[in-house]
């Protein structure tokens, strides 16, 4: 199929931080294909500061959007030729038909397919089937358009963010950067209650790092009080970074030899700023959401009831979290720090 031409395109991916920043490769293989065009991304507004930066190329359209401000006129006034539907859900279908675009790529999915007249098969059935890695996946819309888009990779922001860092999180990184051994930071974030990681065995693994000469610093976000409140009062040293937004957080993790923590939004962050990453996996498909190259290792323990994708576990004991040990994330640990002293390469 020849690219055709287009002057105005809406790209539309919202929802979870995670999934933005997987799909920011095939955003900028638009913005490659189309360099003439002007390119609208639709992105939750929490995000919208860290992925303006990461894609520069494009405008990002915050959701919701501003009080007064009709979101309806707004996609009827882009004047908009091409959108692609990233999301895929029953509104972005609606936002998707109300543009009145003459080219609209979306999932080939009950109740929405109506809205696409270029129609892409889904990696994924009842919400968590994957076929294969998401972010490669991603790319589908482009190539059901004639692009033959560039494979998937990480590393894509290695040089992208530059944040304005306040001063409490310098002095604290620099003091962290100064104690001794490869730093690594640690995050385990649980916005689902299924991904949490017992607090004993992230008391264990910050432990167990330190006394095999690695220097962890634990990154908390937003939603990580009851990790700080089970952790507190152990009487472990415990280097904990002070609240940080998504730009110093990427700030932070640039420094770090290795990330360590579950599937969740920084972790992909990480990968992006090109930073090796040993993943805790526990109801979420490792197949479908981590890069697949030796520079990022899924850590999980075999239950036949997982990967399920529930956001809360039905089954008494969390067995695929609870039974994970943190000898098993340390040795992950190792082997990665391992192979990076030996120098190999990274994978392209």
């Amino acid at each position: 199929m020849a690219v055709r031409e287009f002057r105005r395109i809406l790209l539309i991916r919202r929802k979870a931080l995670g999934d933005a920043l997987v799909t920011m490769p095939a955003v900028l293989e638009v913005a490659r294909a189309w360099p003439r065009a002007r390119i609208d991304l639709v992105i939750d507004r929490p995000f919208a500061g860290l992925l303006t930066a990461l894609a520069p190329e494009v405008r990002v359209l915050s959701w919701p959007p501003p009080p007064g401000q009709s979101w309806w006129r707004q996609l009827r006034q882009g004047q908009y030729d091409l959108v692609v539907d990233w999301l895929g859900n029953p509104r972005t279908a609606l936002w998707t038909a109300a543009t009145g675009a003459a080219v609209r790529v979306g999932y080939d999915l009950p109740r929405r397919r109506w809205a696409y007249n270029v129609k892409v098969p889904r990696n994924r059935t009842r919400g968590h089937d994957l076929r294969g890695f998401a972010g490669e996946a991603f790319l589908d819309p482009l190539r059901a358009l004639g692009v033959e888009p560039a494979p998937w990779r990480d590393g894509f922001a290695a040089t992208a963010v530059a944040a304005a860092v306040r001063p409490e999180v310098s002095a604290w990184l620099e003091g962290w950067l100064h104690r001794a051994g490869p730093p690594l930071v640690v995050i385990m974030s649980a916005t689902w209650p299924a991904k949490k990681w017992p607090a004993a065995q992230v008391r264990d693994l910050l432990a167990g790092l330190r006394e095999r000469g690695i220097n962890p610093a634990l990154v908390p976000g937003p939603g990580d009080q009851w990790l700080l409140d089970e952790l507190a009062g152990t009487g472990e040293e415990i280097q904990v970074a002070p609240q940080t937004n998504l730009p110093e957080l990427a700030h932070i993790l640039s420094f770090a030899k290795l990330f360590v923590g579950t599937d969740c939004g920084p972790r992909h962050l990480a990968a992006a700023l090109g930073v090796p990453t040993v993943t805790v996996f526990g109801p979420t498909d490792p197949a479908g959401w981590n890069p697949p190259t030796p520079d990022h290792v899924a850590v999980g323990h075999p239950v036949s009831c997982a990967p399920c994708n529930l956001t809360e576990c039905p089954v008494a004991g969390h067995p695929c979290l609870a039974e994970l040990e943190s000898g098993t994330v340390i040795a992950s640990v190792q082997r990665m720090l391992a192979r990076l002293r030996k120098g190999t390469p990274r994978a392209q």
